[in-house]
């Protein structure tokens, strides 16, 4: 039964005590009204709330549409100016009078670039809106973070960046280049956010089923008030003004990190560094307990 039925019909139940001769004296039947009033006036209410709800619930579809067709779009003309990148990078390392200083450099624009195309790829293949599948593989988490870490610490001028716990294989399933971006993201922003220089430690440990990534800085930290909304999205940092970024990296990496039936923490002070956490499961199992994780906005 709908709401304007259920009000139509206390209208006629009401009419009908009105209308007994039996009822003419009763003190009851003018409380009955007030209350059959104001029940009507709160169906009134639920319907127009009813209606305003179908109605976000429609812009909301007519909005998501539009943000996956502008994605589809935005990811169709990156692919060529990034195809263009890779070709020159590939170009310069051929090239015999490049200093050999500079192909870490050129080595590190080209992973970029197969990490972009490789998530452009998959926003253009999934079906649901800036989504991508998370495809749980075993790889080598250890070998990946000695990459990274050589990768980062090759162009972070006046940092030394230490990897500790990875001196063997430690394969974990999961979609590596998702994970590549997350790990990539803490440590570019140790770098970023520690203007003055200083030892960026990562930390990589395993047990009770999982493996924990712990990532420390000496840089500017942030207080207790920014750190509790460091994940949320478009966020920045009260001390972050005149560093580059749009607020997103660490948002991308919790939801990367979530899709792994994993979490991601951080502990920081102001003025004295911040530590990432991140900690993934060992069990198959548990990445395949959550499927999807957006990709429509880049680590910055």
């Amino acid at each position: 039964m709908t709401m304007r039925s259920q009000e139509q019909e206390l209208r006629q139940w009401l009419q009908r005590l009105a209308e007994d001769p039996a009822n003419a004296d009763n003190p009851l039947l003018a409380e009955f009204q007030a209350l059959a009033e104001r029940h009507g006036k709160l169906l009134r209410q639920f319907r127009k709330i009813a209606k305003i709800s179908d109605r976000l619930q429609t812009e909301t579809k007519e909005m998501a549409l539009q943000q996956r067709q502008f994605v589809l779009m935005v990811s169709h003309e990156f692919r060529t100016p990034l195809a263009i990148i890779d070709s020159a990078s590939q170009m310069l390392e051929l090239e015999p009078k490049l200093p050999v200083s500079a192909m870490p450099r050129v080595g590190k624009i080209r992973n970029a670039v197969q990490r972009m195309l490789h998530l452009i790829e998959r926003c253009l293949t999934n079906d649901r809106l800036g989504t991508a599948a998370a495809r749980p593989m075993a790889f080598d988490l250890a070998a990946m973070l000695t990459a990274l870490t050589g990768e980062v610490g090759a162009s972070a001028c006046g940092h030394r960046v230490e990897l500790h716990g990875a001196d063997r294989p430690l394969p974990i399933p999961g979609d590596r280049d998702l994970l590549a971006i997350v790990f990539s993201n803490l440590l570019e922003n140790a770098v970023k956010y520690s203007p003055n220089g200083g030892t960026i430690r990562v930390d990589l440990s395993a047990g009770e089923g999982q493996v924990t990534v712990r990532i420390a800085d000496e840089g500017i930290g942030v207080n207790a008030a920014d750190a509790a909304r460091l994940f949320d999205k478009y966020f920045r940092a009260s001390n972050a003004a005149g560093t580059t970024g749009a607020g997103l990296g660490l948002h991308l990496a919790r939801c990367i990190v979530d899709t792994h039936g994993g979490g991601i923490s951080v502990t920081s002070e102001l003025g004295r560094g911040s530590a990432f956490t991140v900690r993934l499961p060992v069990s198959r199992a548990e990445v395949r307990a959550t499927a999807t994780v957006p990709v429509a906005e880049e680590a910055s």
